[in-house]
């Protein structure tokens, strides 16, 4: 597969929220904690994967984002609808065709796929050379009206395109948007536009692919042979950018995660999710925590009791400070554009 087909892949994120979770919302009954399930296209066993959601639906995580480009992963959550949970399911749209008929055909084929209506569709366009983008968009406000979909969203827009969709009049309710302490693009206006227009953040990459986890205080450097996958290798990218290619920056940076860890007996990997949901506020979003099996089940239902307080932010904002300043808008050097 062609490298920026892995990255789109890769960005677009499968999630789900926990019921304990359930009235810790950002408001509109949108969640805060969500759980993404992307990599549940590396399956090859259809009930592997069904058994891994059926778990943490089992622990309470009953509200699930998949999309239309992910393989089975819309029919695994079928069947999971099927075996009696009930989960809110939010897809996605993915498209470089502007026709009403593509969106009712994908719409429609989700919507088979899933046993249900999609509570939340989010609208990805990868060229903004081609400004069909606002048209296809307003398809999906369309099928709202007729009750095909309920909530329409956005995925990986800047915002200056995400400014134009809304002033089109696309009811957007969120913006799926990579953030986390190695990668703060969103605070260079999106998270301004998005709190002045009622927009929440689906924040995924919260933890950076596993960089900001207690597996590498302490490491030393990986060889380029030790990053096997994309996401490593993409996530490596932003630590690098920001820590300008000092590893001992980005230890510097994990220590100080550890010492807030320590202090609300918790894990890295918790601090750096809890950082991301400190910046959004209370009504600002949501945060996406990859999973591909259940190893990280009890680590995620942690997650909901830990929160940031402004002295710990000052700790690592500190950190942070040490190293470069974020550059470009919202998956501007994805998309060639920084």
């Amino acid at each position: 597969m062609h490298m920026r087909a892995h990255m789109l892949l890769f960005a677009l994120t499968l999630t789900a929220v926990s019921a304990d979770q359930a009235t810790d919302t950002c408001g509109d009954n949108l969640p805060r904690y969500v759980i993404g399930c992307w990599q549940i296209l590396e399956r090859a066993d259809e009930a592997a994967a069904v058994a891994t959601l059926s778990a943490y639906a089992d622990a309470g995580f009953t509200a699930f984002d998949t999309a239309d480009i992910y393989g089975r992963s819309e029919s695994v959550l079928g069947r999971l609808r099927a075996a009696g949970v009930q989960p809110t399911v939010h897809t996605k749209y993915v498209t470089s065709a502007s026709t009403m008929s593509e969106a009712r055909r994908i719409n429609a084929q989700s919507s088979s796929a899933l046993g249900a209506t999609p509570d939340l569709v989010a609208f990805h366009w990868w060229d903004y050379a081609d400004s069909a983008y606002v048209k296809a968009a307003k398809h999906l406000k369309t099928l709202q009206s007729e009750g095909q979909l309920n909530r329409v969203a956005a995925c990986n827009f800047d915002v200056a395109h995400l400014a134009q969709l809304v002033e089109a009049g696309v009811p957007i309710v969120s913006n799926q948007v990579q953030y986390s302490l190695l990668d703060r693009r969103p605070e260079n206006g999106m998270l301004a536009y998005a709190r002045a227009n009622g927009i929440r953040l689906a924040t995924f990459g919260v933890v950076a692919g596993g960089w900001l986890s207690d597996a590498w205080l302490g490491a030393s450097p990986p060889g380029a042979g030790a990053l096997r996958t994309v996401s490593m290798r993409m996530y490596k990218a932003r630590l690098d950018a920001w820590s300008g290619g000092r590893w001992e920056l980005f230890q510097t940076l994990l220590r100080a995660l550890r010492g807030v860890a320590d202090k609300h007996a918790t894990s890295i990997a918790n601090v750096a999710a809890a950082w991301v949901l400190h910046q959004l506020g209370p009504e600002g979003g949501w945060v996406i925590l990859g999973v591909r099996d259940t190893r990280h089940l009890d680590e995620h239902k942690a997650l909901r009791r830990v929160v940031l307080d402004d002295e710990d932010n000052a700790r690592l904002r500190a950190v942070l400070d040490q190293g470069h300043a974020p550059k470009g808008d919202i998956w501007s050097h994805e998309r060639g554009l920084a």
